[in-house]
């Protein structure tokens, strides 16, 4: 089928607005048949302007206004000289009601020479609807068609009346207008009196001070221990051995710990019960309650006490992050000789600004009929307000963050620009292409001039393979205390998105990204565009191509580390990279490295040398049961005496092995000393350390 190219309007009868609105057909503003209506607009948010133009008969104009209305009717009524535009009283009754329920508003005219005056109001009405019809061809054009549905309820016909149509953005409300208010005055007297009795006594209280509202509150018995529950057991593998890949299979050195196994154990139950009430406070984060401050309590003064309070703020802080809540809505403070110790969770006093707030501003819309139509009381009307060409294309859009999107196809999608000077409202919208029927979408409000995109189609054309992954870098090195390292990391998240086109023909890729307030954007592709808080990453795919985009966004946070544990060891040989490296950590860190990787290359010996003597062990046994199978067998002495020469090498390979194993354990405990040594004696307050010595 074709949309025709030009504006028509359409009246569209309706038993069931008729039904539904016959309580309303008398509740409306009736005025004298010398009293036409001109122009009527309705808005988005449930009023309607009136434009008449009266003929003034007995020097007066009288409307009949229902008396629910009448607040309305006063608080925008404006009434003026058709000729001079001067203003014009208006005279009704103080209180009550005709007995039909309505107020006889009488419009004075003085003036002889006035004969027409021009009246405008607004009163309640119901909402108008839009409805867009987009015609896409193959040279990069659209024609974009928008209608608006409005429904007739006022009681009266609409004849030959100018309909327009505005935005939203205009706001409407109640006021008490009518009703007479009387001012209360204190009655005062001249007499004087001699006796006076005193002021009524009463109890006194207090205001809470901080008037702050707690969410949460969590102690120290249910908030692990950061630096505790990241370290592994003793029996457990330190991390990897060297930076360079030696070849060999790798078993590195036991990582000596500050805390025993049930220590470690304990503080890991803490950390998985505190993860569940983590999801709940993250569910109501991220539904709307305002930003949240952390409190982290400390009992006695800013030391190691009160460093351990902030540590698992700052644990439960990165939790919250893992959890989806933007990092920008939760604050760490510390309290220092407060008297308790723990964590509380609690409402920031400046609330999470709206949604409505943080939209993008959608300007004013306002379009109007080209000519006067009339819409018959009780009816709808579908006026074309909108017809013209606008930039605009087929694209495909990969949304997989809506409620109603796809994470593994790309939506075929239309891109256009709004080629007016108002806001397109949000609505529906049908899409033709060669002739027919393509898609239907849903687009939000586009304001002037402004780029859409409205997915209309899922085609399964272009296939999506997501993957995330996350880690930590160290920024800057905060505070270091037996080898407890306290940094402030960059928590990089990043996004790979996998993009297979199926297409015959080239085409191109919008991906929906949003970041949350407290990331920051640090690799994508260089064309983006926004759509409300997400980016538009534009990817071009050429028929049949495959191509794969990285998305990485980072966020600061505070991380407590034990020098003793894979991860500290692997974040700081990442750090010690970097030329930004604090020479006071670099210089002692980097021969306590050597120490790591010694301990990793004894470790990997030790390994060897056991696997040897599995070996040797497995081969001695196959051996004794050949001796013993031998002995009942004739003329098998050269046999055997080989066989028991094999064995005594064994035993000996078996023997060496042993020994071995012993020296390289000597040697492990000794560089597992100087290793730990010289991570408690690392210090940050101080000029660049040297490690232990060698002892080899």
């Amino acid at each position: 089928m074709h949309i025709r190219d030009f504006l028509v309007w359409a009246v569209l009868g309706s038993a069931s607005l008729g039904a539904t609105a016959c309580s309303s057909f008398t509740s409306y503003v009736e005025a004298p048949e010398t009293a036409a209506l001109g122009r009527v607009v309705i808005y988005r948010n449930g009023i309607a302007y009136y434009e008449r133009k009266a003929k003034v008969e007995d020097g007066k104009v009288t409307l009949t206004v229902p008396q629910d209305k009448v607040d309305d009717f006063l608080k925008s009524l404006t009434i003026e000289d058709a000729v001079t535009r001067k203003p014009l009283p208006v005279a009704y009754p103080t209180a009550g009601a005709n007995n039909d329920g309505k107020v006889d508003m009488t419009i004075q005219v003085n003036d002889p020479e006035v004969r027409h005056v021009v009246l405008t109001y607004i009163t309640e009405s119901p909402a108008w609807k839009p409805s867009y019809r987009v015609v896409v061809d193959n040279q990069d054009k659209v024609k974009l068609q928008g209608w608006a549905v409005v429904d007739n309820t006022s009681g009266e016909t609409w004849k030959k009346v100018q309909i327009g149509v505005g935005s939203s953005s205009a706001l409407s409300f109640r006021f008490d207008l009518r009703s007479v208010k009387t001012v209360w005055r204190e009655t005062l007297k001249a007499d004087e009196r001699f006796a006076v009795a005193p002021p009524t006594g009463g109890s006194t209280y207090k205001e809470r001070e901080d008037g702050k509202v707690v969410l949460a509150s969590l102690d120290d018995s249910v908030l692990p221990a950061p630096a505790i529950e990241a370290q592994q057991y003793d029996t457990q593998p330190m991390a990897s051995s060297r930076p360079e890949s030696t070849g060999r299979a790798s078993r590195p050195a036991p990582m000596p710990t500050a805390a025993s196994r049930d220590q470690i154990d304990r503080e890991r139950k803490k950390a998985d019960v505190a993860r569940n009430q983590v999801k709940d406070l993250a569910k109501k984060l991220n539904a709307g309650i305002s930003d949240v401050v952390l409190e982290a309590y400390a009992k006695g003064p800013a030391d190691e006490v009160g460093n351990a309070s902030e540590d698992k703020a700052h644990w439960l802080r990165n939790e919250l992050i893992k959890e989806g809540v933007a990092p920008a809505r939760i604050k760490v403070e510390k309290h220092a000789d407060a008297g308790q110790s723990g964590v509380k969770i609690v409402q920031a006093a400046t609330p999470t600004t709206s949604q409505d707030d943080t939209g993008e501003p959608v300007g004013e819309s306002h379009f109007q009929s080209a000519s006067p139509i009339t819409v018959e009381r009780g009816t709808s009307a579908m006026i074309a307000v909108l017809d013209d060409g606008a930039e605009g294309d087929i694209v495909y859009l990969y949304d997989a963050e809506s409620e109603r999107g796809n994470a593994r196809f790309a939506f075929r999608a239309v891109r256009f620009v709004n080629p007016t000077g108002f806001t397109l409202e949000t609505g529906p919208m049908t899409v033709y292409g060669e002739g027919r029927f393509i898609g239907e979408g849903l687009t939000e409000p586009i304001p002037p001039r402004a780029t859409a995109v409205v997915p209309f189609a899922l085609d399964r054309q272009v296939i999506i393979d997501r993957e995330n992954d996350s880690r930590d870098r160290i920024s800057k090195l905060v505070t270091l205390q037996r080898g407890v390292l306290r940094t402030e990391v960059q928590h990089e998240r990043t996004t790979r998105i996998k993009l297979t086109s199926i297409l015959r023909d080239d085409t191109r890729v919008f991906l929906r990204h949003s970041v949350r307030k407290g990331w920051q954007l640090t690799k994508s592709p260089d064309i983006h565009e926004k759509m409300g808080e997400a980016h538009l990453f534009e990817v071009h795919l050429k028929a049949g191509e495959t191509k794969t985009v990285e998305i990485v966004e980072s966020t600061p946070l505070q991380r407590t580390l034990d020098l003793r544990s894979p991860d500290a060891i692997e974040l700081v040989r990442f750090y010690l990279q970097s030329k930004d490296a604090d020479t006071r950590f670099a210089e002692p860190m980097k021969k306590l490295l050597s120490i790591h990787t010694e301990m990793a290359d004894i470790g990997q010996t030790i390994d060897l040398e056991r696997t040897k003597m599995q070996e040797y062990r497995a081969r001695m046994t196959e051996l004794q049961e050949q001796i013993l199978t031998l002995k009942g067998v004739p003329n098998s002495g050269q046999l055997m005496t080989h066989l028991q020469t094999k064995l005594r090498e064994m035993s000996d390979g078996v023997q060496k092995g042993t020994i071995a194993v012993v020296n390289l354990e000597q040697k492990l405990m000794l560089a597992r000393i100087r290793f730990q040594d010289g991570v408690s004696e690392l210090r940050l307050d101080t000029p660049a350390q040297t490690a232990a010595p060698s002892m080899k």
